[in-house]
């Protein structure tokens, strides 16, 4: 953003625009950790049930925390 479209936008909104950002940022992480722990919630419901493997929640909770790490990472910078 130009230095005028963020005196703009800090003027409206009364918080810069990379305080957004972050903010926006920390709730999609959130968002993103709630879905993963639904995610092995269900996982182990089938797990129990005997519609799932060992490895099936082993595959769901490793493509969580790699959802999770890439989340963390964009949040930090």
């Amino acid at each position: 953003m130009t230095p005028d479209q963020q005196a703009a936008f800090q003027g409206a909104t009364g918080h810069a625009a990379s305080t957004v950002g972050g903010i926006v940022s920390s709730i999609l992480t959130v968002l993103l950790f709630t879905w993963a722990a639904w995610l092995v919630v269900q996982v182990l419901g089938s797990l129990r049930k005997g519609a799932a493997r060992d490895l099936d929640l082993l595959f769901v909770a490793l493509r969580a925390s790699a959802l999770i790490w890439i989340a963390l990472y964009l949040v930090r910078y």
